[in-house]
């Protein structure tokens, strides 16, 4: 419990199948935690952790996901100094992605293998400020806020793109076709395409029109 209120909890991995086995287990072993909600689509998850009124306190979030995995998933969530713990789940060896977990900003990292023997531990521990399994380089949430906060004063989803995609993109928005954006940015139709396909990559999408809604919905242009 914090403040009288029961832990909020949300999940995401896009097996829709293994969703749903991880939140019944959850339902079983952490009867005290509320489930807020549940998605198989992670630029959704990002999406909520950012702008819903009511956040979660833990993300759980599996670490192989198309488009968005959950290394960059704790990315963009980190970027904007969002204040929810982070636990990824994995079905691969921990020792292999540790650094990279510890990279991102998460705050445990579990063995989908062993998840129903590891899920209270590991939400009780990050929900109390700690980290899970300890000895592995992980920060507490506090500490990554902190480093987040001194590295990035005025963190902007701006900063996801480089200047190059950021004019390419605000071309785009303004209905310029790709030729005149060519021209008046000196550079090929090929390299155009080449910017916003990296984009695309940044965010999780597949459609030019998908980047823009993005760009939009988090005022980056």
């Amino acid at each position: 419990m914090k403040n009288g209120r029961p832990i909020r909890l949300a999940l995401v991995d896009n097996d829709r199948c293994s969703a749903e086995m991880m939140a019944l287990l959850i339902g079983r072993t952490i009867p005290e935690a509320h489930m807020l909600w549940v998605t198989d689509n992670p630029s959704l998850a990002l999406e909520r952790c950012l702008f819903d009124p009511r956040k979660p306190d833990i993300l759980i979030c599996d670490l192989m996901m198309d488009g968005l995995n959950g290394v960059r998933l704790t990315e963009r969530i980190r970027q904007r100094n969002v204040q929810v713990g982070v636990i990824v789940v994995t079905s691969y060896d921990l020792a292999t992605y540790g650094e990279d977990i510890a990279c991102c900003g998460a705050q445990a990292l579990i063995s989908k293998r062993d998840f129903a023997a590891t899920i209270r531990e590991a939400v009780k521990s990050v929900f109390d400020g700690g980290t899970y399994p300890h000895g592995w380089g992980l920060h507490s949430l506090e500490e990554t806020l902190h480093t987040v906060d001194a590295a990035q004063p005025e963190a902007d989803g701006a900063r996801l793109f480089s200047d190059r995609e950021l004019a390419v993109l605000r071309l785009y928005a303004h209905r310029v076709p790709t030729v005149e954006i060519a021209r008046r940015l000196g550079i090929g139709v090929e390299t155009v395409y080449s910017y916003v396909k990296r984009a695309m990559r940044k965010v999780g999408v597949t459609r030019r029109g998908e980047l823009l809604d993005y760009c939009e919905r988090y005022h980056v242009l």
